[in-house]
């Protein structure tokens, strides 16, 4: 549609107005260029455009918006052109990166994916990328495992396929496989797009790495048209959040039956607070005595510092008709929440793109990130010990431990842990690391059904870290002081000798990758068929020096040492991966399409004869709105896209020179003791790669042009020849036998929708979207004879169970499920049998849900997700009830209490079991909350329901409109956001501990831990400018 008003110029401005066919809405971020040349700009917030520098002799503009119909409009005399996009209903036709790099339409994928667009990664400005993605993928489940200036952070996409490997997700840069642990290296802000391939159907043409579905990372790699400067900085606040509860009514005592204030001692089994003066510690050489009020102060919680967080960013882009450029640099520094911790990274990036000859072309990408980490070692203990400290103790006023005598290592009152502030400063561990990310692609097209592909990756990273405890000496008095009080720990009686640990790291993979792409349109059939090869390589290379006992406090060299003897260790791996893959690709009409890879591995490490291995996958799509008259142009139904899949996909579960036992430098030598010793496992030599073969079924389906989408995709895995260790008889001189032998199963349901409930031509726009999971992992076999797998913190495979499996202890129950106690002291009575099975520990059911409103300019959008169908298991929170620092003691005021839903025998001796209404335990105190027997040796004590809802994220950014910034003529658009992230989270009763999130890795989650940085929640606000 076009409105003109004659005006005359030889080089003249053109205006105008962008709005939608199907409700008149302004479209901001339209594409306005002079068709054929670079002259374009893009809509603003209201869809206006002013388009400057037109010359005379244009004769027509283009306008192009992601899911509309492009236009081309003609200009002929005019000053004002406006538009009309119509929505383009075959969005299916969008292309994208895939596996290999290669491209495909979306309706030709007949396997689940899932796209995230920049704006949804960076809205939170989560330094991480996998932080980021963390409730906004159906299917996807995002582990912070723990806290700190750089929170590790792992992907699992569909449970789990290996009992004792690998099952994170694979991520790939720029069409690279890069190691995990790039994720918390990764600028968010150069990110283009992020295609997460949801099964191994999608990620099959990976062969060996394909079991776990993939993460596709494709950075920016600039735009056609005037170069573009974008500038932003952000500034957020951190505070350690979701404490464990604690008791807040008793103070320091250890005694049965009394309840006797005890200066010295670190359990809270005393008497109630009063509020009177109190001495705590002992007295000091020089005769001075501490004295605090005897009540509860929360200043434990005041320990941990407010974290303040700085990103800068800078992008440069620009193109024309040749090549792009992006440029880019962030610098991200962090003051964490530990006192003393600081952490910072500096990115630098560079990518282009460049038309070399007529059917030549260069593509590159290259990345160089520094980070630097200066942080305690003691983190974790120094949460845990916190935690337990007295309610009566300031711990605040103990931050000056130079200057303040109560303070110092020798005045801290407690026996049994040294000051946390001086911990903090005293067990310290540097690291700096140096990553270098880039890719090369030459592509040549000699015709134009065929092309040539050759790329080249490369991954390197070098880190050092030293790693220290400072030398100091007690006096003698202090060491005297082992009589003084009662139950006096160690900490008073030992000095501490110093240590130093120095070790470096490097690593360096090397991907190079060569294909041929034909593709043709014959008739109704279009025909795409790859083929070629890829050669991967790891070098990698660790080591280690150490010594225990310095010269002098302060001075860290191992040469300045008091032991004649260093300990020292190096690690040096290569292994290599061949392939050859081939993928064909087949569509009828554009609403068929038959899709197949193969992919064939040779690796290094397993024996000659067992390397090679062929991996298959097929699927086919099927598009009924394109395929039949009735259905197409429909009103209600825009498209539907049904899809089926099987695959077949490898997992390599050992290490370099993992097939044979290996030497290590023995403790001591050459200055005793042998010089190597022998690892204590054998390894089968026909040990192959553990296998998954996969089916699933899905559909994809938009509705009403759009506003309302939604995805549903059914899978079912079998992961076999399981890579597991059986003991075998000490006789053979090896204590384990590493073989393949049995299966791990998956199945589950996945789907997501998009709700559009509001779009006005007032510029209101309400988006609603959520997406569920639900996941099943069982353990069908193990070896013969074992009838249990241990996998780790208490979690077991047990064919028949879902997978992982926590046991435990529990105490003895009656038939009807009481705890039985004893009859006269009312304590309860342990299980004859060692362990039961306590219950499935990773989270069956997920829900992400995300909201949008926009008005004009103004947007709000928040993340949140729920997780269920498990238990988890608060490891390390028995020292809570040893210590009697757990809410759980204070239950019943420390009185004598009868215990729960529990029985006892019948005296009679009718062999029935008796309710129990008046059996107390004998002692309400220590005797019972600190005893092993009794109360902390029990798991089931310590068992809760994992559930949870969690605001992930909420921002509020507002794109300042013209006459906010106006007429100068360098900046072209401001932005200002608000940002918060794990804001809320609603918990069960039965979760006293933590954010269930918190301290969980590897293969045996479920189990919490304050053995770690605690969790956190940001507040930030970010101002970016467009130049």
């Amino acid at each position: 549609m076009l409105c003109a008003s004659q005006v005359f110029a030889q080089n003249r401005t053109v205006t105008g107005t962008v709005t939608a066919k199907d409700d008149g809405l302004p479209l901001p971020g339209v594409t306005v260029k002079v068709t054929g040349t670079n002259v374009g700009t893009q809509t603003n917030a209201s869809g206006k455009f002013t388009l400057a520098g037109v010359p005379a002799s244009a004769k027509t503009l283009t306008f192009s918006f992601v899911g509309f119909e492009s236009q081309t409009l003609n200009i002929g005399g005019n000053n004002t052109v406006n538009a009309i996009l119509g929505s383009n209903t075959r969005e299916l036709s969008e292309v994208v990166v895939t596996a290999g790099g290669l491209a495909v339409t979306k309706g030709s994928q007949g396997y689940a994916t899932t796209q995230v667009k920049p704006e949804q990664l960076v809205a939170g400005k989560a330094a991480n990328v996998g932080a980021a993605l963390a409730g906004k993928v159906a299917g996807l489940q995002v582990n912070i495992v723990s806290g700190g200036v750089n929170p590790t952070v792992t992907l699992v996409m569909r449970g789990y396929r290996s009992l004792t490997g690998n099952n994170n997700a694979l991520i790939v840069l720029d069409n690279v496989i890069v190691p995990a642990s790039l994720l918390g290296n990764i600028n968010p802000e150069d990110i283009d797009d992020i295609q997460v391939l949801n099964g191994a159907g999608g990620a099959a043409l990976y062969g060996s790495d394909a079991s776990n579905g993939a993460v596709i990372i494709t950075t920016k790699k600039g735009k056609k048209g005037a170069a573009q400067v974008r500038a932003s900085q952000t500034v957020s606040a951190e505070h350690v959040s979701y404490y464990p509860k604690v008791q807040t009514g008793f103070g320091s005592g250890t005694d049965i039956d009394i309840q006797r204030y005890l200066e010295t001692e670190n359990q809270q089994y005393g008497p109630a607070f009063d509020g009177k003066p109190v001495i705590l510690g002992f007295p000091l050489q020089d005769g001075s005595i501490q004295t605090v009020p005897y009540a509860y102060n929360d200043s434990k919680y005041k320990f941990w510092e407010t974290g303040i967080n700085k990103q800068s960013d800078f992008s440069v882009q620009s193109g024309d008709d040749k090549g792009s450029t992006y440029v880019a640099g962030q610098y991200y520094n962090t003051k964490g929440t530990t006192p003393g911790d600081k952490y910072n990274r500096v990115s630098i990036r560079a990518n282009g793109t460049r038309q070399l000859a007529n059917k030549v072309s260069l593509s590159f990408t290259t990345n160089y990130v520094q980070n630097h980490y200066d942080i305690t070692s003691a983190t974790g203990t120094m949460y845990d010990q916190l935690m337990q400290t007295p309610g009566q103790v300031v711990v605040t006023d103990y931050k000056d431990y130079i200057n303040n005598k109560f303070a110092t290592i020798d005045g801290y009152y407690n026996f049994y842990y040294a000051n946390p502030y001086f911990t903090a400063a005293n067990q310290r561990q540097v690291t700096n690391n140096n990553y270098i990310i880039g890719t090369m692609e030459l592509k040549w097209d000699p015709f134009s059904f065929l092309s040539f592909t050759s790329r080249t990756g490369i991954t390197s990273s070098n880190g050092n870290t030293r790693s220290t405890i400072g030398k100091y000496s007690l006096t003698a008095y202090t060491k005297s002081l082992v009589n003084y009080g009662e139950g006096a720990g160690t900490v008073k009686t030992q000095d501490q000798v110093g240590q130093v640990d120095d070790s470096m790291t490097s690593a360096i993979q090397l991907t190079t990758d060569a294909y041929a792409t034909f593709k043709k349109q014959i008739k109704d059939f279009s025909v795409t068929l790859t083929a070629g090869g890829q050669l991967r390589q790891n070098k990698n290379n660790d080591e280690d020096v150490n010594v225990t006992g310095l010269l002098q406090p302060g001075l860290y060299n191992v040469g300045q040492r008091t032991v004649p003897n260093l300990n020292g260790s190096q690690s040096l791996s290569m292994t290599r991966q061949q392939a050859l893959y081939g993928v064909f690709n087949v569509g009828y009409k554009g609403y068929l399409n038959l899709h197949v890879t193969g992919r064939n591995d040779w690796v290094s490490v397993l024996a000659p004869e067992n390397r090679s291995f062929f991996y298959p996958a097929a699927d086919v799509s099927f598009i009924p709105t394109e395929a039949f008259d009735w259905m197409k142009n429909n009103k209600v139904l825009s498209s539907l896209k049904i899809r089926a899949g099987v695959s077949k996909v490898g997992n390599v579960n050992i290490g370099a020179y993992g097939l044979t036992p290996t030497f290590s430098s023995a403790s001591g030598f050459p200055y005793a003791g042998p010089g190597y010793t022998q690892g204590d496992n054998l390894v089968s030599p026909s040990l192959k790669p553990e296998t998954t073969k996969g089916v699933e079924f899905g559909a994809d389906a938009d509705l009403y042009n759009g506003r309302i989408s939604a995805s549903v995709t059914y899978y079912k895995t079998a992961s076999t020849n399981q890579t597991v260790t059986v003991s075998i008889s000490g006789t053979t001189g090896f204590t384990g036998y590493k073989l393949n032998t049995g299966e791990l199963d998956a199945q589950g349901i996945e789907s997501s929708l998009s709700v559009v409930p509001i779009k006005s031509t007032t510029g209101w726009q309400l988006t609603l979207g959520a997406n569920f999971v639900w996941n099943d992992n069982k353990v069908i076999s193990l070896p013969v004879g074992l009838s249990q797998l241990d996998v780790g913190n208490g979690n077991w495979a047990i064919p028949g169970s879902t997978y992982p499996t926590l046991e435990g202890r529990d105490y003895a129950r009656d038939p009807q499920g009481r705890i039985i106690v004893n009859a006269q002291s009312g304590y309860p009575s342990q299980s004859a049998s060692s362990t039961i099975i306590l219950g499935n520990t990773s989270a069956k059911r997920r829900i992400g849900t995300n909201f949008e409103l926009r008005y004009k300019s103004l947007r709000l959008s928040a993340v949140g997700e729920y997780r269920g169908g498990y238990i988890v298991q608060s490891s390390t929170t028995t020292s809570f009830d040893f210590s009697g620092a757990g809410a759980r003691t204070a239950f019943y005021n420390r009185e004598r209490f009868v215990i729960p839903n529990s029985s006892y025998l019948d005296p009679a001796g009718s062999g029935n079991y008796l309710p129990n209404t008046n059996i107390t335990v004998a002692d309400g105190g220590v005797a019972f909350w600190s005893s092993s027997t009794y109360n902390t040796g029990i798991t089931t004590n310590y068992i809760y329901n994992g559930a949870y809802w969690k605001l992930r994220e909420a921002n509020l950014t507002w794109d300042l409109p013209k006459s906010l910034i106006g007429r100068q003529k360098y900046v072209k658009g401001a932005t200002v956001s608000l940002q918060g992230r794990n804001l809320l989270i609603w918990l069960p009763k039965s979760n006293l501990y933590t954010d269930p999130d918190f301290g969980s890795s590897g293969n045996g989650v479920g189990v919490s831990s304050i053995s770690n940085t605690p969790p956190t929640r940001y507040y930030g606000a970010t101002l970016s400018l467009t130049f």
